[in-house]
Order: structure tokens, then C-alpha cells, then sequence
């Protein structure tokens, strides 16, 4: 909001055309979560392709041996191409596997 409405001040860096943060955001970062409700619910703003669910196994504060049920609540909600996205789809794409 305050990069949209606010009157352009001198020394502003200012993003070329009508390009916003958000814009940079969803083409070049990528989340990874464990448990993340809110998250799930604002992945049309975040963009589905964005994020990337892990477990954390091994680690204590993992989500084993309860990941399935977890994700299965988590994602309730999306479609199927978005659960696939979520749970691999957008990990193969970025780091360039099959």
C-alpha cells in the first residue's frame, strides 16, 4: 500500500513502469515452511508457485512422524495442482529436477 499511495519523494527509488515489489517477490523468491495455515490461506497473494512445503526430518521441531495428517489439514483447502505444486512440484522446478 504505502509503495502504491504514497506521492513519489525525492531520493525514492522508484521500480521502472508499473513493475511493484510484489511483482520482484513473486518471480524470484521461493518459501519453504513446515506448518503455515496463514500462509496456505494467502497463497493466491503470495503466488501457490512460490511456496514449498518441508518436513524438517530429521530435526526435533520436524512435522514426522505426523506429516501426513498436518498436510492433509494444511492443504484441505487446494486443489489438487496446488497440493502437488506445494508438496513437490515447485522444489523439482527450482532446483531443476524431473
Amino acid at each position: 500500500f504505502t509503495y502504491t499511495q504514497r506521492a513519489h519523494k525525492k531520493g525514492w527509488v522508484r521500480l521502472k513502469g508499473d513493475i511493484l515489489p510484489s511483482d520482484y517477490f513473486k518471480r524470484n523468491v521461493s518459501i519453504s515452511f513446515q506448518e503455515d495455515p496463514l500462509g496456505i490461506r494467502l497463497r493466491d497473494y503470495i503466488g501457490v508457485h512460490t511456496l514449498m512445503w518441508g518436513s524438517d526430518y530429521p530435526h526435533i521441531e520436524s512435522t514426522f512422524p505426523e506429516s501426513r495428517r498436518i498436510l492433509t489439514e494444511m492443504l484441505k483447502d487446494c486443489t489438487p495442482d496446488e497440493r502437488d505444486a506445494i508438496v513437490g512440484k515447485n522444489a523439482a522446478n527450482l532446483y531443476g529436477f524431473n
